[in-house]
């Protein structure tokens, strides 16, 4: 079911990168068609081309689709024309890692506004109707509890302080790094509970995309990265959210357990945006 003649109106929207906007590897998108957070993949590798990373160019080209995009068009369609410009980038662009594990990779949500629609690849948040949605990693679940079990051991048997992992090399994350990059093998892979919808190239499975049909009155509509522990009703809320955790749990292993932490000097653990939109007729 599509429908006709409402707007979408910002009401607001932030970006701000883990070490600094211009490094940033999200990517919001707004316009008439489509309102979308696009999260890139942190990078795994040393690669740069015109001074981006796979998670950049990974979000920049997804972004690039849904601004060419006509209002009618189609996730499979969206799908389609990413795998397109992905494979474009590899032809004119001398990539030597492994593209499985390390290439252009990118999660997101997207809200379609011809088909009045929420569509989830990967782990990015809504909130809706007081609702938060998302849809979790397995793997990156079990790996974050991993890491805190690595900390907690440590920490307790060793004369170690979370800030020494902040300054200097953090032992659980080169522990999970490896399971991390192991993890990419089951992307886009329907016949396991691992299993995970990306963009990377490939076709993604209906059974790992989720598709959330809105309801056709004018309602109001927040998207986020994962960048934030969790989305809330607006964007101030969900930072003071990120703010208890950075304070209270800067290395994320108790009370927000993830794959990686607050290192010294950054803004935040991990890249973050976040979009607050109505729809109106």
């Amino acid at each position: 079911m599509t429908k006709e003649g409402d707007d979408v109106k910002i009401i607001e929207q932030f970006l701000r990168g883990k070490i600094n906007d211009t490094l940033c590897e999200d990517t919001i998108v707004a316009n008439d068609n489509f309102v979308a957070i696009v999260d890139g993949v942190t990078s795994k590798s040393d690669f740069s081309y015109q001074r981006k990373t796979t998670g950049k160019w990974a979000s920049t080209l997804v972004a690039q689709v849904l601004a060419e995009c006509p209002e009618e068009t189609t996730l499979p369609e969206i799908i389609s024309r990413v795998n397109q410009k992905f494979a474009d980038f590899y032809e004119d662009v001398t990539f030597t890692d492994d593209i499985v594990s390390q290439g252009l990779q990118a999660v997101s949500v997207i809200y379609s506004n011809h088909f009045n629609e929420l569509w989830f690849i990967g782990d990015c948040q809504a909130y809706v109707n007081g609702q938060v949605l998302v849809t979790p990693k397995k793997s990156d679940v079990v790996l974050s509890q991993m890491r805190s079990l690595i900390l907690t051991t440590n920490f307790q048997t060793t004369k170690a302080i979370p800030q020494d992992y902040m300054t200097g090399e953090d032992p659980s994350r080169t522990e999970i790094l490896p399971w991390i990059l192991k993890a990419t093998n089951f992307a886009n892979e329907a016949g396991t509970d691992f299993g995970y919808a990306i963009f990377n190239g490939t076709p993604i499975p209906d059974s790992l995309i989720q598709v959330v049909k809105l309801e056709d009155n004018p309602q109001e509509i927040a998207l986020a990265s994962d960048g934030y522990p969790q989305i809330q009703k607006d964007l101030d809320t969900t930072e003071v959210g990120l703010a208890d955790v950075i304070q209270n749990d800067p290395l994320c292993y108790q009370q927000f357990p993830s794959t990686k932490g607050l290192r010294a000097g950054n803004n935040s653990f991990d890249d973050r945006s976040y979009i607050r939109f109505t729809t109106e007729n």
